[in-house]
């Protein structure tokens, strides 16, 4: 694998990790959202 091929792997390896994260972080406050309208 050469040095370009490397970091272009890393970029899109990083980008899919943010994108993980933010569904991650999403999906508790939508639950916490849902139950926050159903407990009242």
């Amino acid at each position: 694998m050469s040095r370009a091929n490397l970091s272009m792997f890393e970029a899109d390896l990083s980008a899919s990790w943010l994108n993980l994260q933010r569904i991650l972080n999403f999906y508790p406050l939508k639950n916490l959202a849902s139950n926050e309208l159903f407990s009242y």
